[in-house]
């Protein structure tokens, strides 16, 4: 018999950000467009670090990235509007139970 409970935990847990996101999220909120190395001194934490964050957001969609071009070329990062932060992570956790809900489907039709 299959544990839902673990299978849930399992997707909430993917979904789930650390501290650190939540800061870095927050920082981008408040102040707008910022550097990596802005970002870093701001929070008191390492370009490396932010960096591997920003882009594990960025991958999420919660935050955006875009090239600049002032006498040099970097990246700025911006948070993504709430509102659609929102609903992209309602609709990732609907996927994610929609496919749990198949897969407990499956097992069952292939029981009978």
């Amino acid at each position: 018999m299959r544990n839902i409970i673990l299978d849930v935990e399992k997707i909430l847990e993917e979904i789930r950000f650390k501290p650190s996101d939540v800061r870095i999220y927050s920082i981008l909120l408040e102040k707008g467009e910022m550097r990596v190395s802005e970002i870093a001194n701001e929070l008191n934490l390492s370009a490396r670090f932010v960096r591997d964050r920003l882009k594990e957001l960025s991958n999420k969609g919660i935050v955006t990235r875009e090239m600049i071009k002032k006498g040099w070329i970097g990246y700025v990062y911006k948070a993504e509007n709430p509102r659609k932060v929102f609903r992209r992570l309602k609709s990732r956790i609907i996927e994610e139970l929609e496919n749990l809900e198949k897969l407990m489907n499956n097992i069952e039709a292939s029981n009978r």
